[in-house]
């Protein structure tokens, strides 16, 4: 049976390197299943850490882990619902204020150029304003920086100019807060490349996502590592000869004399399908893998009764063209997960 085996040393050093570069309280990203490696484990883990505030994608996740955390945050919520006092609501639209009831917790999203999610800062005004008139906790207020997660380790215009613009933004919150005696919310905008960049932090926190799980979208991952190993066991094993033809339509033809393991797992477990136009990708072992995966199993060379399908997605990132992020997300949430210390 495959399994996905998270390592609890390098999560706690990565979150301690995290801890103390960032000169900000950390909150921790799970959304999308902890981005693959499991909701369940990766909160508990972040518990025994001291991480008390995490942000999820939708209502079921914070169901799972409502007794976990100070502060969770749903990011994408499917219904504005009372779910208990420690979960907040992102709220990206103005719109949707007038549907949240009284007391619930929100942190209102704005834009400042990425164009993608949140209220635009002319009406900043008009939704604070309606937060105060249907009694709704101001929990936060936040954006998101959409330069920092990518390119090199030097800061782009577009990224200095978000930044000014949220300034700007978190003062005009403050006057009108202070101005009605409400509570100061937090403020943040800065996830996990922007935040270890940026020399000028002066967030009340930074959403750290990709960062704990031991990648960054930029060349330099300062020390972080991998937390995770993608593993499959063997299903049977065959010597064949050179010129051999492996799988489907014969694609993959050997080029000598070896023993062709298949392991249990394949595209159906969330893995991109290796097929013959595609680099070559190797097992953590350096054993070949060969096209074309099937959906529950895969052709290897090797001969060992379990092999490391994958211990860095960024390496097969590259070969399908695309971002840890994705191979990461992919993997099936019926892959048991394990801790090792």
């Amino acid at each position: 049976m495959p399994s996905f085996i998270i390592s609890k040393s390098k999560l706690f050093s990565n979150l301690t390197f995290l801890k103390n570069h960032i000169n900000s309280q950390i909150a921790c990203v799970i959304k999308d299943n902890a981005y693959g490696h499991g909701i369940d484990e990766i909160s508990s883990l972040l518990v025994e850490f001291g991480i008390k505030s995490v942000f999820v994608k939708n209502n079921l996740e914070a169901n799972k882990i409502k007794d976990k955390f100070e502060h969770i945050t749903i990011l994408y919520p499917s219904a504005f619902e009372n779910l208990g006092s420690n979960i907040y609501f992102s709220v990206s639209s103005v719109d949707c204020i007038s549907k949240i009831p009284p007391n619930v917790g929100i942190e209102l999203k704005v834009n400042t150029g990425m164009n993608r999610n949140g209220i635009e800062i002319f009406e900043l005004q008009n939704a604070l304003n309606l937060i105060k008139q249907n009694n709704i906790r101001l929990i936060g207020v936040f954006t998101h920086n959409g330069y920092g997660d990518f390119g090199d380790e030097n800061l782009s215009d577009e990224f200095i100019s978000q930044q000014k613009k949220f300034k700007i933004l978190k003062e005009k919150v403050l006057e009108f807060i202070n101005k009605h005696n409400m509570p100061k919310p937090r403020f943040h905008s800065l996830s996990s490349s922007g935040a270890i960049k940026y020399k000028n932090i002066d967030d009340d926190l930074v959403r750290i996502g990709i960062a704990m799980y031991g990648y960054l979208g930029i060349s330099n991952r300062f020390g972080l590592k991998p937390i995770a190993e993608l593993w499959a066991d063997k299903i049977s094993s065959r010597f064949l000869c050179a010129g051999s033809k492996i799988g489907y339509d014969g694609k993959y033809v050997l080029k000598s004399d070896c023993v062709v393991s298949s392991y249990d797992i394949g595209y159906g477990d969330g893995l991109f399908r290796l097929n013959e136009n595609h680099s070559e990708l190797r097992t953590k072992e350096g054993y070949l893998v060969l096209p074309r995966m099937s959906m529950d199993s895969t052709s290897i060379i090797s001969n060992k009764d379990r092999v490391c399908i994958m211990h860095d997605a960024d390496k097969i990132a590259r070969i399908f063209g695309s971002i840890s992020y994705e191979i990461l997300c992919r993997i099936s949430p019926f892959i048991k997960r394990e801790i090792v210390s």
